[in-house]
């Protein structure tokens, strides 16, 4: 609209300049002269320029004016009415400003040079070094992780007022946060990190519930209490959905086969350990079961820290949980999962199940608490019958109620024993399905493993099915030795317990067992030694009555060749199971007889049936190599046992397991368990001394040709051997071509 003014006040000067000029015109020629001069001639040619140049100033002023100053609504004063105001703009310098052509502008043209040797000479950028960059993300860092920090600390102080903050960190979580600026990932994980800390202070025990603050009226704590609560939930929430968001992302990238930067793979283990930290801290708080439902699908993930993370969480939880309602819904995810994803599993799926509290059933409590219940009803009703003042009765029927309430609380085990029945029934389903359906995957070691605990649990109805399924499992499938040593310590855990009223001749699982032992090394496989000894203790012991004798002497003589392979807690288990196979079996002393000889045959080491190896026709040779051990417990023990088996126990009198043998001497650390004492220092005399220190300075430093040095130190034999050395050193100062 400026624009449009200029130019019609530039039209208008121009119709005022050619009006002049006619009207000047018609001047001259109405006052002409005759004869004008020539001076008059030219002032009138000056002044009209004048004029003219005059007029155009003050219209370019006014133009200007109009420019920098913009009219605003006039106000009404009193006394003055109407008053006009206006105010300056903020607009370009005169020296951007259009100037007619017509008008020369100096300004304007010096400053059109000044702008061109500018550009003939640029300023320098700074240079920016990947130091300085470094150096400045640090310190964004560093300024973040304490501003987390005084956040959490003020959430903590005072969480019902300063609830909010919660907000606050949750954006920090984020890959961009509200401002749009992209988060660190040392900052993501510190956010994630220190917001589970809060919540594990301040969430309740308890499950929240919903409540209508419109329909029910609530007092003003209880409504402030109800309020706090619901932020917490909602902010609960918004974190469990910003795990979620993780995880999702890291299994999309799985399935399309996506290169995964290290930023995304930190965070999924990040995000992994806080819900882990947060089912063990609050496991019957809201959203519980929904962690578990997220945490079962990261059993089975790739990576190897999230599985081993996951593991050790469902362990644990397993181990905890009182209320096993938690528990029986982790325990139907994992086999739905088994059931959808078949083979293709991880042996963690399964290894967590040894965790589970199924030994805890117990069938005669149920008429064990029907006779308590019973018995405290009888003394209730007899108490509020008798006839004494009504404090004393009082104080009874108290003590009563107590007793009654004890009894409810075991009725309430009831209840702990059907839910633990139906994670058993899982279980086994787990188990079963895996055996019969899938015997060549990788889980079958860890199913064996975990069937061979909880085997005494089995119902007897499936013993039989049970035994027959192992032993093909035994003779057609290809199992490792760890494999086979599993199926058999099922088989024998089935058959010492309740299996006993079958007629189940094991002999083949005494060859399987009998052939695998030696398998076993001071390697990587020494962990097998505690299954080994679990299953020796239930054929040598338990089942002892249905062993024979050359059976017996065969298991024997193998488990002294196996005492040299393994390591010394596994040999003090294998002696201690010797010694205590000697004390029960008086026949077996004829092992450590080197010349007795009882029956015909010759001892076979490589026969893989221990009833026909001939073992009692040798002897325990391995005892001479075991007496030289380096650990000095297996010397003493093996002397224990050459010696009779009637001798005193190492450890004070009380005779341990093999098992506790095992555990007990671990070497596992590389440190001897219990540690062996350094020798004792010998203390020499001060004569003893000098003798040493000159047979040392004769034979090794004097040469022949210094008789007369011997000769000196023989003199004076209580020289001490430091003054021996003085002296050979000085005689050598002296000639030093004397020491080549």
């Amino acid at each position: 609209m400026v624009k449009n003014q200029k130019k019609n006040m530039k039209r208008t000067v121009k119709t005022n300049d050619i009006n002049l000029k006619n009207r000047k015109q018609k001047a001259g020629k109405k006052f002409t002269l005759k004869n004008p001069s020539k001076k008059d001639v030219a002032y009138r040619q000056i002044s009209s320029q004048e004029l003219e140049e005059a007029y155009n100033r003050k219209i370019l002023s006014e133009l200007d004016q109009q420019d920098r100053i913009s009219q605003l609504l006039p106000i009404k004063v009193k006394g003055k009415g109407l008053v006009s105001r206006s105010i300056s703009r903020n607009t370009q310098s005169d020296v951007d400003r259009e100037v007619p052509t017509f008008i020369n502008n100096p300004f304007k043209n010096a400053q059109n040079e000044e702008n061109n040797t500018c550009n003939e000479h640029p300023k320098k950028q700074e240079i920016v070094t990947i130091t300085d960059i470094l150096l400045k993300r640090d310190e964004e860092v560093q300024a973040q992780q304490v501003f987390i920090g005084t956040t959490c600390a003020a959430i903590l102080e005072n969480p019902e007022a300063r609830i909010e903050n919660i907000g606050v960190l949750l954006n920090l979580i984020e890959n961009i946060n509200r401002e749009g600026t992209i988060n660190f990932l040392v900052v993501r994980k510190t956010a994630m990190i220190s917001l589970v800390e809060v919540f594990k202070d301040i969430v309740p025990e308890y499950r929240i519930g919903i409540i209508d603050k419109e329909q029910q009226k609530l007092k003003k704590d209880t409504l402030a209490r109800v309020n706090f609560e619901s932020k917490l939930l909602t902010y609960y929430k918004q974190f469990l959905k910003q795990m979620e968001m993780i995880t999702n992302s890291y299994s999309q990238k799985m399935r399309r086969s996506e290169k995964l930067s290290i930023e995304t793979r930190q965070l999924l283990e990040t995000a992994v350990q806080c819900m882990c930290d947060l089912v063990l801290a609050h496991p019957y708080f809201n959203y519980s079961p929904n962690i578990i439902q997220l945490l079962v699908l990261m059993l089975n993930n790739p990576k190897d820290t999230v599985r081993k993370a996951v593991h050790s969480c469902f362990s644990s939880l397993f181990k905890t949980d009182t209320r096993l309602d938690l528990t029986n819904h982790t325990v139907r995810h994992i086999n739905m999962l088994i059931k959808k994803k078949q083979r293709k599993v991880f042996p963690e799926m399964i290894s967590c199940l040894k965790s589970l509290q199924i030994h805890r059933i117990n069938m005669n409590d149920d008429t064990l608490l029907e006779l308590k219940k019973q018995k405290l009803e009888k003394q209730k009703s007899y108490v509020i019958n008798m006839s004494r003042t009504e404090r004393k009765r009082k104080k009874k029927l108290q003590e009563l109620e107590k007793d009654i309430f004890e009894t409810k609380a075991e009725e309430s085990k009831h209840a702990v024993r059907r839910k633990l029945t139906e994670i058993s029934k899982l279980t086994f389903m787990i188990y079963f399905k895996v055996l019969k359906c899938f015997p060549d995957s990788k889980v079958l070691s860890a199913t064996l493993e975990g069937l061979s605990k909880f085997a005494h649990t089995i119902n007897i109805d499936f013993f039989a099915d049970l035994i027959e399924l192992l032993n093909n499992l035994l003779e057609n499938a290809e199992l490792g030795y760890r494999e086979q040593l599993h199926c058999i310590e099922t088989v024998f855990t089935i058959l010492s317990g309740q299996g006993e009223v079958l007629n189940i001749d094991p002999a083949r699982f005494y060859s399987h067992f009998y052939k695998n032992l030696l398998y076993v090394n001071a390697g990587k496989n020494h962990d097998d030694m505690e299954t080994i000894l679990k299953t020796l203790d239930i054929i040598l012991f338990k089942r002892r009555r249905n062993v024979t004798y050359h059976r017996y002497v065969g298991f024997v003589k193998r488990l002294a060749t196996l005492c040299l392979h393994v390591l010394p807690n596994g040999s003090l288990g294998l002696i201690a199971l010797i010694r205590s196979s000697m004390h029960m079996q008086q026949q077996l002393d004829i092992l450590l007889d080197t010349e007795a000889n009882v029956g015909s045959g010759k001892f076979d080491p490589f026969n893989e049936e221990p009833e026909f190896c001939h073992a009692n026709c040798t002897a325990l040779f391995e005892s001479s190599c075991l007496m030289r051990h380096y650990h000095p417990t297996v010397r003493k023990m093996t002397a224990n046992v050459l010696k009779g088996a009637n001798t005193l126990s190492i450890n004070a009198g009380r005779n341990l397991s093999s098992s506790e043998y095992y555990v007990e001497y671990d070497c596992s650390e590389m440190v001897f368990n219990p540690e062996i004492p350094p020798p004792a220092k010998t203390n020499y005399s001060k004569a003893r001394k000098s003798f040493l220190g000159l047979d040392i300075v004769t034979r090794d430093y004097v040469k022949s040709t210094d008789f007369a040095n011997i000769s000196n130190l023989q003199e004076n034999p209580k020289a001490l051997m430091y003054d021996c050395f003085f002296e050979y050193i000085r005689h050598h100062q002296k000639s030093p071509s004397s020491c080549n």
